[in-house]
């Protein structure tokens, strides 16, 4: 049977979701980062990114990604670290259904985003939500 290094069987797959889930925030960290750089317009409806706006989400995705990678060796954070991952992505899947249902201007980069875009990333963040409660459900009911 496979252990952690903690000596609970079957967790060896604990600490590389934690290393995909801190990944999984760079990519919204370095859409921020690029938007910064570049002065680069950010368009949620009606709500136009600001540069304090930028730089707050820039330490938002920087401490969800520093979370994920204390929890792959950290167990105690495992769970808070889970759930707020959940919820996080969650969040973005709703944002684009809500868009599916009731389009709304949303520019990345000066560029509109595709409808067809919305759908993959509802369906790519809903999926990873779920992972992420799974997850958060399983290290929460773990022994140790």
């Amino acid at each position: 049977m496979l252990h952690d290094d903690s000596g609970h069987s079957g967790n060896r797959w604990v600490p590389v979701f934690f290393g995909l889930a801190a990944c999984s925030w760079m990519t919204f960290w370095s859409c921020h980062f690029y938007v910064l750089e570049t002065k680069s317009p950010f368009v949620v409806g009606s709500w136009t990114f600001s540069t304090t706006d930028t730089v707050l989400a820039l330490i938002v995705y920087g401490a969800l990604t520093a979370s994920n990678l204390v929890a792959i060796s950290v167990h105690r954070v495992r769970f808070p670290t889970a759930l707020i991952d959940g919820v996080g992505h969650l969040v973005f899947g709703v944002l684009h259904l809500i868009r599916m249902v009731r389009p709304f201007r949303f520019e990345v980069f000066g560029y509109p985003w595709s409808p067809r875009s919305s759908l993959r990333e509802l369906t790519i963040v809903s999926l990873f939500a779920l992972l992420c409660f799974w997850v958060a459900h399983r290290t929460r009911t773990a022994k140790g």
